[in-house]
């Protein structure tokens, strides 16, 4: 037991430490979105998310004049069945009813019955009559050794990705809408499969980040049972790579964007990048405004700090909407900022403010290289958004048991957001590149021809 304070000064000490818990716990309890790095998920039922804020009084839906959007008819000759509606020949007053030539077009779009297609190879085997050697036939170019064709591994792989779905989802919904009947284990194989397709094509895209000119990067947390991975990603503005790795630790970063990699780079302030150059750095000014209105919160000459550093950052985003963010603007706008971080760290009545400010004023080149460098944004919103999917997909699918799953889902990820960024569909990528797997053929590219700087 630790012994108890024996004098009034012993005493107001104490209580002075406890006070300074307190308001740490306090500051603990009370972040959320709006104040740190938490996902507005995590927010919890009494703050309104994106869904409740109303950005004006009106009515929801189509305001008065709007011209409203109508679905276009298809023409005749697509259409698979024209059925002719008639009224009856003879009116309830014993008249004939003359039908006109023109008709009123209603078209219902009805989906199928599927059922997948099976198709059986029977191979052959027999001896040469003169030596005896034995001979046996061989599946045809671009047959699979398992059960599933390239099409359905595809889309095992869509569902896993795009969709989000779980598994045991995907093997009820093959069944269902197909009469595919396979066990879990086929699935989890079909990812293992798809995950080796995509292996050429992602690690050409993986090598293409260390000559890139600027990357937004982020990290996420995605355990496997029994170890604490991460995922990285490493965004271009039509490139979007992923990789698993066990670590946040700055070898992850050399070893996926490479140590020679001389790109400009935005992301965080964690302090895992902090080997790369400010210069060529580029600091999220959306955390940024997170960090000070954390600040902003506490009480004191701190609170009055954050606030003021937080209408600074609003400022910044403010001028540069309107492209007055340079010259006299920019000169400004750095020395009022810089000023206000600085009495931050001067201050001696917070230390975690201090702490923050002068962190920040460490990467003071790194929070500009954005006005100098015409690639880059004031903001990490590029990697974040790319990493959105993978968090759904945490969500919903829980950990993953296997190295076989860690790479699926890299490689899934990786080409489910190169094509979204490319415009590309992703089930006829997947099914190019299994196909030309299973037939050994080059396989296709997720390179553009042409990467074009965000603005």
């Amino acid at each position: 037991m630790a012994q108890l304070p024996q004098t009034v000064p012993e005493c107001h000490a104490v209580i002075a430490q406890l006070l300074q818990r307190v308001k740490v716990l306090e500051e603990r309890v009370n972040l959320d979105s709006n104040n740190s790095s938490k996902p507005p998920s995590s927010n919890g039922p009494g703050s309104m998310n994106r869904a409740q804020r109303r950005a004006s009084q009106r009515k929801r839906g189509a305001q008065p004049g709007h011209k409203g959007h109508t679905r276009a008819m298809l023409n005749e000759r697509d259409v698979d069945q024209l059925v002719d509606c008639k009224p009856e020949p003879v009116c309830e007053c014993g008249g004939q009813v003359v039908v006109g030539d023109d008709a009123q077009r209603h078209q219902v779009f009805e989906v199928p019955p599927m059922r997948a297609q099976v198709s059986e190879y029977r191979l052959y085997s027999g001896r040469c009559a003169g030596c005896g050697k034995p001979h046996t036939g061989v599946l045809p170019a671009g047959v699979p050794k398992g059960q599933l064709g390239p099409r359905a591994l595809s889309l095992v792989g869509v569902l896993a990705t795009r969709y989000h779905l779980t598994q045991r989802k995907i093997r009820n919904l093959l069944d269902q809408l197909m009469g595919l009947n396979f066990s879990v284990g086929a699935i989890s194989q079909a990812h293992g499969k798809v995950a080796v397709a995509l292996k050429a094509p992602v690690a050409e895209a993986a090598a293409s980040l260390s000559t890139a000119p600027a990357l937004w990067m982020d990290e996420t947390h995605y355990p496997r049972e029994g170890i604490a991975n991460w995922v990285w990603t490493a965004v271009q503005p039509l490139l979007a790579v992923f990789a698993i790795y066990p670590s946040r630790a700055r070898y992850v970063i050399l070893d996926f964007i490479g140590p020679q990699c001389t790109a400009a780079v935005t992301t965080d302030r964690y302090a895992g990048y902090a080997f790369i150059d400010a210069e060529r750095r580029q600091v999220c000014w959306a955390h940024l405004l997170r960090d000070f209105n954390r600040i902003g919160q506490r009480q004191g000459l701190a609170g009055q700090i954050g606030r003021r550093l937080l209408g600074l950052g609003l400022v910044m985003f403010r001028k540069r909407d309107k492209g007055k963010l340079q010259g006299p603007v920019l000169d400004g706008l750095k020395r009022r900022l810089l000023a206000t971080l600085q009495r931050g760290v001067d201050q001696d009545r917070c230390s975690r403010t201090a702490n923050t400010c002068a962190n920040i004023i460490k990467l003071w080149p790194a929070l500009w290289s954005f006005t100098t460098h015409d690639a880059l944004v004031p903001t990490n919103n590029a990697a974040e958004q790319a990493l959105r999917s993978l968090v759904l997909k945490r969500k919903i699918s829980g950990p993953t048991r296997s190295l076989r799953g860690d790479q699926f889902l890299a490689r899934g990820y990786t080409a489910h957001e190169t094509c979204l960024r490319q415009g590309v569909d992703l089930w006829d990528f997947m099914h190019k590149a299994v196909h030309a797997f299973i037939a050994k053929k080059a396989p296709p590219s997720l390179m553009p021809r042409a990467i074009v700087p965000t603005g």
